[in-house]
């Protein structure tokens, strides 16, 4: 009678896994490819790249982009960098932060009205600059304006920093979409006198295709209000802009929920992420941070993935193939997070934990220290 097997294959990429020839495609060591337990495998190649390389998706910006970044390095420009406080760990396009690292960088961390009233400025500005400084920028907490644009907000004092800043030398305005940008340049206009014989004009930046607002400062430097960075490993991308904001981006502040894990539990973001804590202290205590519209489900790692998914009013999430597995094994001690591109974050104390981490594949994960600290004394 023939003998039918089961060829077991790498997680991410699909290759047939073997044990024979490591230069060939699918090589997994001897041991990991004996260990009939595990429930996804990876090649020797996946596995590292999902091991070490957190934000898996590179974010690029566009060869345009670049021609216009480096005339700002050129004429030592101050960099305006608006950012998406809840979530913008993993937005740096990574081509562009090569050129930005020569430049003067004031950030502006927008959205603070998301953040809980109780969490430590000081902290965060803190936070925000070390996050620039993993990605290579050189920022410092000082460099970092915490802010809640909207059309009628009073941006005086940070436009008196800007001007002092830049010294005479021109301004470029960045950030990914949704940061907040277009909102800081219609509270600029609100009050903005022009004192030149220049116009504010949108037009093409000179040799690309850039559509670009120019509104000038003075007789020799302007503002560039440059269109948006596209951000495509966040959870807006696999779910959808309309989706996005209806039921994952949050509207109010977010609140720590509590969640006690113990070695082999679980908990699901609804079909987004499921988080399984496999090794670690006996008890380990988390805050969640999300939208409070987004529902959160405590279960056994043992159950494993399918347990959590299921057909989605916007896209059939049923199948685990459109998942990508991470593992993290926590060395740091301290407060900790953990977070996924666009959709919140949790935070621990770190105590040698190993997690398993399912994401929908495209969307980014970062591990960092914790993003909030309550203020002295509350």
């Amino acid at each position: 009678m023939s003998k039918l097997n089961l060829l077991r294959r790498c997680y991410s990429c699909g290759a047939i896994l073997q044990d024979e020839e490591p230069e060939k495609e699918g090589y997994i060591s001897p041991e990991a490819l004996a260990n009939t337990n595990a429930l996804v495998l990876f090649c020797d190649h996946c596995y590292q790249q999902q091991r070490y390389n957190f934000d898996h998706k590179e974010l690029t910006c566009g060869d345009d982009f670049l021609l216009m970044l480096r005339d700002a390095e050129a004429s030592d420009a101050l960099i305006v960098y608006v950012v998406d406080l809840f979530s913008f760990e993993a937005s740096f396009p990574t081509d562009a932060v090569e050129i930005l690292s020569n430049n003067n960088i004031l950030v502006v961390a927008n959205k603070r009205d998301l953040l809980p009233a109780s969490a430590d400025d000081e902290w965060l500005r803190e936070y925000v600059a070390h996050r620039f400084r993993v990605a290579r920028l050189s920022v410092k907490a000082k460099d970092v304006w915490l802010t809640s644009l909207t059309t009628f907000a009073d941006i005086g004092p940070l436009v008196k920093e800007i001007q002092k800043r830049r010294a005479g030398h021109d301004v470029y305005l960045i950030g990914a979409i949704g940061s907040g940008k277009t909102l800081f340049t219609s509270s600029f206009l609100r009050t903005y006198q022009n004192k030149t014989y220049s116009s504010v004009v949108t037009k093409n930046y000179p040799g690309t295709l850039l559509p670009v607002m120019q509104i000038p400062l003075d007789s020799s430097s302007s503002i560039y209000d440059t269109p948006g960075l596209p951000i495509d490993n966040n959870i807006a991308s696999s779910v959808g802009g309309v989706e996005y904001n209806k039921s994952i981006l949050p509207s109010t502040a977010v609140k720590a929920r509590p969640y006690v894990l113990y070695p082999g539990d679980a908990f699901s973001i609804e079909t987004y992420a499921r988080v399984e804590l496999l090794e670690g202290s006996p008890r380990t205590p988390i805050k969640f941070y999300a939208s409070d519209k987004l529902r959160v489900s405590k279960g056994r790692a043992k159950e494993g993935i399918l347990s959590f998914l299921r057909p989605n009013a916007n896209r059939d999430w049923s199948d685990p193939k459109q998942y990508v597995a991470y593992e993290i094994e926590v060395e740091e001690e301290g407060s900790r997070d953990i977070g996924f591109e666009g959709l919140g974050w949790f935070s621990f104390s770190g105590e040698k934990q190993k997690f398993r981490i399912f994401l929908p594949s495209g969307v980014s994960l970062y591990h960092s220290r914790s993003k909030i600290r309550a203020k002295k004394g509350e």
